[in-house]
């Protein structure tokens, strides 16, 4: 069992270790201070810079050239003055390698591989808006032609009513301010593979490597004096209606926009007129608020046909302006709403970082990565007879505590509601404390006692695992290994040696970290020296992007089996391949295949069709990674990632060699995983008082604004 999972880390560990390794036997000495790197940054947002700018484009036209735009201005004084984007979005690959150091006899190498993605977005809005407060607003209707006594409303042919939104206190023209919106946020991954490696001075095996794998995240939004207007407690959606559905003649609900429009969104296809019975005529009626009834086809054809336009998805429920004062000589009308203005911020921002570490010795019997100088479908193998394992693991999880302006004075802590979390969490690992079956603890201090939590940094950093203990270890010993044979599974026998190993793996916490070793695999009972092979491809060359030629060789691990083996046991290599047959044809026996969630009426049909439709939606999907190593110096030569599927025609990413200093430099500013936000969020002044106090979550601006307007309006004028 040892030696089958430590076989497949091992494979693993030299795969890298053929990447990273420039070990040659008979080659030249490498010297202290020589390097080799190789790397790539791409600018997404300059390859979607047409896209970016037609969006820049839109905004303009609708939200500030258009007539609707015109209107609201001059009904409201409301008005968006400009708006700034300052979106960033980078990948970056990059891979270096240098020489330390060569003391003791021994070569100490380290190579990096570190990839990067950082995606910043930044919108800032400078729009004129009412101070933040309460107002007590008229809306002002008055007709310019005829007016409509029955009705009460402005004639079918006016279309030049006047409509303005006015202080009812002061009989003028609410006065505005500019006010600065910020939308802002960002994403930020690093993947950072780090190899250590120490060869022997004479023959350039491979004597012992450490290999740190980090990973960090972190993600923040902000949002920053965006206004919240309500009426009279009730947010401005809410205010002006549901959104229309349209129920299906079964009971299911549909958006409204969905009828008529050529495809069957209920599930028995009321939604769309049909002429079933031959007579010429619509089968579905849709009916009005008032009784009034329309073929279904009338329905969202641009055209009102019920009074209230319901067939064109209009509103009916609005609690605006429903307070209204009508004066008939002067064909005009005064509604009015008292309005809250808030300007709401919410700030939240998290980080994660994790790694682990593992160092693997081989002692007096190193192993031989790289046998060179290469050549086409060259095989070499050799045999693990000693190996020592240690490690850590580890990272955390930082979430910044919220500002929002719901709290006081955007101190979430304040809230009675987090103090009585905190005193609940208090509590709880207390109780764990006291409770020796489990020791869990939050003790940043060490005094041995659970802290006192009071606000949200005695919370984050969270580290994992700070809050285990030793007795967890235990726990995992008594679940996983067995006391004696009463306690063993029926028909098993117990493995009195699994609890001796367990200890000699020496699981402990160092410094927030889970740790092991060092463990001598090569002591357990039964050891079996492991055996290891690789091989080469055949020669490859390759005419990069600037017209300079690549070649030299891919190695892979393998097995004893391959072609490339001179000494291939013909007879035992085929008896394993039939052998790998019959355990394959006796899982199909079985109907159960690990990891196959497949049922046995739909076979392969399904699973297949299910593989595609997964297959479509990963990018990565047939990614290969071309990775030339020079013949006489294993030094990469050339890099190339092939992603068929990445975009709509793929995406091919080539790293040719560049210089060490550019690639570390890029590297020290894009990835640390420790660090992972390096890109700069767009910078904006705010020239608005955040207000305080308030349940209402950031609401809307002008556009919804001037919907509501331009809804009230038509009780006058159609």
């Amino acid at each position: 069992m040892y030696q089958k999972t430590t076989f497949a880390i091992i494979v693993a560990l030299c795969f890298l270790g053929a990447q990273a390794s420039t070990a040659v036997e008979d080659g030249p000495t490498f010297t202290t201070g020589d390097t080799w790197a190789f790397g790539k940054e791409i600018d997404l947002m300059e390859e979607g810079s047409s896209e970016i700018d037609e969006l820049e484009n839109e905004i303009t036209r609708e939200l500030i050239d258009s007539d609707n735009a015109t209107m609201l201005e001059n009904y409201t004084g409301l008005r968006l003055d400009s708006f700034e984007l300052d979106n960033q979005a980078v990948l970056g690959f990059f891979y270096t390698g240098e020489i330390i150091d060569d003391f003791d006899q021994m070569i100490h190498m380290q190579t990096e591989q570190s990839l990067y993605s950082h995606t910043v977005f930044g919108t800032k809005f400078t729009s004129m808006l009412p101070p933040a407060g309460q107002h007590e607003i008229a809306l002002v209707v008055k007709c310019e032609g005829e007016y409509d006594e029955e009705n009460e409303e402005c004639g079918e042919d006016d279309e030049d009513a006047t409509i303005k939104l006015i202080d009812n206190a002061t009989g003028e023209s609410i006065a505005m301010q500019a006010v600065n919106t910020e939308l802002s946020g960002g994403m930020h991954y690093i993947a950072k593979v780090t190899q250590d490696t120490w060869w022997t001075e004479d023959t350039h095996e491979l004597v012992k490597t450490q290999i740190t794998v980090a990973l960090g995240a972190s993600g923040e939004i902000t949002l920053r004096n965006v206004p919240n207007i309500t009426f009279e407690g009730v947010p401005l959606l809410e205010a002006l209606g549901s959104d229309p559905i349209f129920e299906c003649e079964d009971g299911e609900e549909i958006d409204f926009d969905d009828v008529n429009d050529g495809y069957e969104d209920c599930w028995d296809g009321s939604d769309e007129p049909s002429d079933d019975d031959g007579d010429g005529s619509t089968d579905q009626i849709f009916e009005c608020n008032n009784g009034d009834t329309f073929p279904l086809d009338y329905v969202n054809d641009n055209e009102w046909d019920c009074e209230d336009g319901e067939d064109e998805g209009e509103v009916t429920d609005s609690q605006l302006f429903n307070d209204c004062d009508e004066n008939e000589e002067e064909k005009e009308a005064r509604c009015y709403e008292n309005v809250d203005v808030i300007y709401e911020t919410a700030v939240l921002a998290m980080e994660a970082e994790a790694s682990i570490n593992l160092l693997f010795d081989f002692g007096d019997n190193p192993m031989n990565v790289m046998d060179l100088p290469l050549d086409e479908n060259k095989y070499w193998e050799g045999e693990l007879e000693r190996l020592t394992l240690s490690g850590d693991i580890g990272g955390k999880i930082d979430i910044s505590k919220p500002e929002l302006s719901i709290c006081p004075d955007l101190d979430c802590d304040q809230l009675p509601e987090m103090q009585e979390l905190y005193s609940a969490i208090t509590d709880v690992l207390q109780e764990m404390h006291d409770n020796e079956t489990l020791s869990i603890t939050v003790d940043r201090n060490g005094d041995g006692l659970p802290d006192v939590i009071t606000e949200w940094n005695d919370l984050f950093p969270m580290y994992i695992p700070e809050t285990w203990m030793d007795e967890v270890f235990q726990e995992i010993a008594d679940a996983a290994f067995c006391d004696d044979e009463g306690s063993a599974e029926e028909g098993e026998e117990c493995d009195e040696r699994a609890e001796e190993e367990y200890e000699k793996l020496n699981l402990r916490i160092e410094n927030n970290r889970f740790a092991f070793g060092p463990y001598n695999l090569h002591d357990v009972e039964d050891f079996e020296p492991l055996p290891y092979a690789f091989e080469t491809g055949e020669k490859e060359s390759i005419k990069s992007s600037d017209g300079t030629s690549y070649e030299g060789y891919q190695v892979f691990p393998t097995t004893h089996c391959s072609e490339n083996n001179p000494d291939r046991d013909e007879d035992d290599c085929n008896n394993e391949d039939g052998d790998e047959e019959d355990d394959r044809d006796d899982e199909d026996d079985d109907g159960i295949i690990p990891g196959d969630s497949r049922s046995g009426h739909d076979g392969e049909d399904h699973d297949e069709e299910d593989h595609d439709e997964e297959d479509s939606v990963d990018p990565f999907y047939d990614s290969e990674i071309i990775w030339f190593h020079d013949a006489e110096t294993g030094h990469p030569a050339y890099i190339n990632m092939n992603m068929p599927n990445l975009r709509e025609n793929g995406y091919s990413l080539e790293m040719a060699p560049i210089s060490h200093s550019e690639a570390e430099d890029k590297v020290e500013q894009n990835a640390d995983p420790e660090n992972p936000d390096k890109t700069e969020l767009i910078e904006f002044d705010s020239s608005e008082t955040i207000d305080e106090s308030t349940d209402e979550l950031p609401g809307f601006g002008i556009v919804a604004v001037g919907a509501s307007l331009l809804f009230v309006s038509r009780r006058f004028r159609k």
